[in-house]
């Protein structure tokens, strides 16, 4: 008789440690799945503000390659410099194409910080993907598309 309420504890423990040990492998799959898509998300934005910043920065570019342009053709008027009647007006394009190229500067480098920033999320999600991937294979649970 104690035997047979010892085995019986003992796959009472059993079962219910299995049963714990489910849950909790559960709740770590449904928190990782989380987290991809939470990831996800965030290196989706990240493409799609730098594509919003791309855009504007080609459209910008247009506007300095257009004053610099101008600053050639004002250049190239005449072999001696530019005409003395149209000095002023050259001028302020040549320091318009200056300032533009400064601005221009800065939205480059923040069009490369942002592509870095995309880089590190979908580095980030691709990291989190891979575990629940392996987490699944784990046990024995097929991964599906992430």
């Amino acid at each position: 008789m104690a035997v047979a309420v010892l085995a019986a504890v003992i796959v009472a423990v059993l079962g219910a440690r299995d049963i714990l040990r489910r849950r909790r492998s559960v709740r770590e799959i449904r928190d990782l799945r989380d987290q991809v898509y939470r990831a996800r998300v965030s290196a989706d934005s990240c493409g799609n503000e730098l594509a919003y910043q791309e855009r504007l920065f080609r459209r910008f570019d247009t506007v300095v390659d257009s004053l610099r342009r101008k600053v050639r053709d004002y250049e190239r008027m005449d072999e001696r410099g530019v005409p003395e009647a149209q000095y002023e007006e050259y001028l302020r394009h040549f320091e318009g194409y200056n300032d533009s190229v400064a601005v221009w500067r800065g939205r480059a480098a923040g069009l490369r910080a942002t592509e870095a920033a995309c880089r590190t999320f979908i580095e980030d999600h691709n990291a989190i993907a891979d575990s629940l991937r392996r987490r699944l294979e784990a046990e024995g649970v097929g991964a599906g598309r992430e």
